[in-house]
């Protein structure tokens, strides 16, 4: 047992080698404080690497010992007869305790070597890697006509490595083993990182639905601060993979009937033609039982059964939720919202509506926190634009039910949360960033429905009168992103709140900033006009340009001004010098006509240049002086003549 003693050591070497390589920065700055984790990374990675062909070899033999040693009772009798690689038919029971003890690091090293080659078969391998065989063995192939291809050598890899995880992890008897488990969600995070494993996985539905299965049953009975999170990258990868299929076999469809049109082509993705996803056997239901999980143990409020009860916290009581538990919730809603892209569109009808009960419930709690971090409803946004904007709800299978559901999600927005927010219960702040995300996101037929654009204009307009800095500045930043989106739902908005957006920037001209969050209000405000002038129709847009540019003129100061001006002005005059600059040349025939027709700002212009270049030029000689004091010289001190 000696052997395996050796091989569990080369294994911790080889993890600990990889993860150094790969979680350390790169060894080319020499500056960098972590550069002797690089090298020290790097060095052990040279220790083992010349004798990888061999390890690699008996690493995966002792793994098929394991797995053979592990067989339950009923399946003795496909215990080899006369032993495996490291034990004989007379010391199987004794060999159980050593494997038992050794076997996790050294499925975990097999599999990041795995990762490292691509599950690319070398000529120096063996071709015959499932049964058993001596350590002298195993580099011989066999002369007669057997041999097996590299898809056969690589499919036996996998499946020992998804035979050993899953059988450990589907164990009552690993309670205690947490590193044990670890060990197994990284080696298979390390199989689905490479494109080949992750193909096979996503090919195969049954394979993907049980390995959910096994995960969501992990997240149930274990708890760990990197237990948890691993999970979840997990079940993330799996659904890539399934993504990927999907995608693969779409492009494939159009390729092979491209003469075809594209309504006759099959549907491919859970639900098909009917919508149907079947429990048990459905990739999506699965992985989104695995997230509610998630989300209900956290966020208990989210399920109606529990909204009021003290294991909620009570009807909108304090949420107090960890940075860790707030980043399980975000991979969650990640996974989430990358599920409709495994549905057809029929299927992707079906599950849509608990999805954004789910993104919108999260959302929803995030905006009744009062000091919580920007971080998670960032990703909450992210989550929720990924599903808003999916492809499926364009398709014509499937648009009038997205364009049901999307409506009726944004309605409750602008009801149940507009309420909330008139009461001061939810943050308004938030409130529009959720709006613009299905502005920008969703359909026309979903925004510019007369009574929903009515009421997005009026929250739009209430916030843009508001007296808090802050949400005047999220408001413009909102609107520009509005306004840069596709024409037809930015029109009704140009329209409507152009005027008094104009109206601000006036104000703001006779008032100069005095606060930080006045000047990025005011900052803000330029570029949302910016960009309302550049989506304007090409025939209006030199009347508004002609209304934008003396705006920006406006904020000049000469140079006696700016001297004694407060901060926050100085920043605005130095923003819109630098905006002039840039858009004056791209309106050449507006620009010189109000230039003829207004000496007065033509004097202001005139005078702001000249100050910035004069303090360009006195900053250069201010430069060259320090250059100048700062130059060594060298003077002799003895008469060599």
């Amino acid at each position: 047992m000696e052997t395996l003693a050796v091989l569990q050591a080369w294994a911790e070497v080889y993890i600990v080698a990889v993860q150094r390589q790969g979680d350390a920065p790169g060894p080319e700055d020499p500056t960098n404080e972590d550069s002797g984790s690089v090298s020290v990374g790097a060095d052990l990675l040279e220790l083992v690497q010349s004798d990888l062909p061999t390890l690699s070899r008996l690493w995966l033999a002792a793994l098929q010992d394991h797995s053979a040693l592990t067989l339950p009772p009923e399946d003795a009798a496909q215990l080899p007869a006369a032993g495996g690689v490291f034990f004989t038919a007379e010391t199987k029971h004794q060999a159980r305790s050593h494997y038992t003890s050794c076997w996790a690091p050294i499925l975990h090293a097999s599999a990041l070597w795995l990762q490292s080659t691509g599950f690319v078969m070398s000529e120096e391998e063996p071709a015959h890697l499932s049964r058993p065989a001596t350590p002298t063995s195993m580099g011989q192939r066999d002369s007669g006509g057997g041999a097996k291809s590299q898809e056969d050598i690589g499919t036996d890899r996998l499946n020992l490595i998804l035979g050993v995880s899953v059988a450990f992890l589907c164990s009552p008897h690993s309670e205690d083993q947490i590193e044990n488990i670890t060990s197994c969600l990284r080696a298979l995070q390390a199989l689905l990182s490479v494109g080949w494993p992750r193909a096979k996985v996503g090919n195969d539905q049954v394979l993907s639905v049980e390995l959910v299965c096994v995960l969501h049953r992990v997240m149930v009975t274990r708890e760990g601060a990197e237990l948890q999170p691993a999970v979840l990258q997990l079940v993330q990868q799996i659904v890539r993979a399934a993504q990927e299929h999907v995608r693969e076999k779409r492009y494939s469809a159009e390729v092979d009937d491209g003469a075809c049109e594209k309504e006759n082509l099959p549907e491919f993705g859970e639900g098909r033609d009917t919508g149907g996803l079947v429990p048990g056997r459905s990739l999506v239901l699965a992985a989104l039982e695995l997230c509610l999980h998630v989300l209900l143990r956290k966020i208990p409020r989210l399920s109606p059964a529990l909204t009021g009860t003290p294991a909620a916290g009570g009807p909108g009581g304090p949420l107090v939720l960890s940075d860790e538990d707030w980043l399980l919730v975000a991979s969650a809603l990640d996974i989430l919202s990358h599920l409709p892209s495994i549905c057809s569109p029929e299927g992707s009808v079906s599950v849509l509506p608990s999805l954004l009960f789910l993104l919108l419930g999260v959302l929803r709690e995030l905006l009744l926190q009062p000091n919580i971090n920007t971080a998670p409803q960032q990703r909450a946004l992210q989550a929720l634009q990924g599903v808003v904007s999916s492809p499926l709800g364009r398709q014509e299978k499937s648009r009038g039910g997205w364009t049901l559901l999307l409506g009726a999600a944004l309605n409750t927005v602008l009801d149940t949360w507009g309420n909330a927010v008139d009461q001061g219960a939810v943050d308004q702040v938030g409130v529009l960033r959720v709006l613009t995300v299905f502005l920008v996101s969703a359909g026309p037929e979903v925004v510019l429905v007369q009574p929903v654009l009515a009421s997005c204009l009026r929250r739009y307009t209430r916030a843009l009168h508001s007296k808090d800095p802050l949400v005047v500045s999220v408001c413009l930043q909102m609107l520009t992103t509005v306004f840069q989106t596709q024409s037809g739902v930015a029109a009704p908005y140009i329209r409507t709140l152009g005027p008094p957006l104009l109206r601000y920037l006036q104000g703001a001209e006779r008032r100069r900033p005095q606060t930080p969050g006045e000047l990025q209000g005011v900052l803000e405000a330029l570029r949302a006009m910016e960009a309302l002038v550049s989506a304007s129709d090409p025939t209006n847009r030199p009347q508004l340009m002609a209304v934008f540019l003396p705006i920006l003129i406006s904020f000049l100061m000469d140079e006696n001004a700016l001297g004694s001006a407060p901060p926050a002005s100085r920043a605005l005059h130095e923003s819109a010098l630098k905006d002039l600059m840039r858009l004056g040349p791209q309106s050449p025939s507006v620009f010189r006509s109000l230039m003829s027709s207004s000496p007065q700002l033509k004097a202001r212009l005139q005078a702001a240049i000249q100050g910035n270049q004069e303090s360009l030029n006195a900053k250069a000689s201010a430069a060259a002086n320090r250059t100048s004091k700062t130059s060594p010289s060298i003077t002799l001190k003895t008469n060599f003549l």
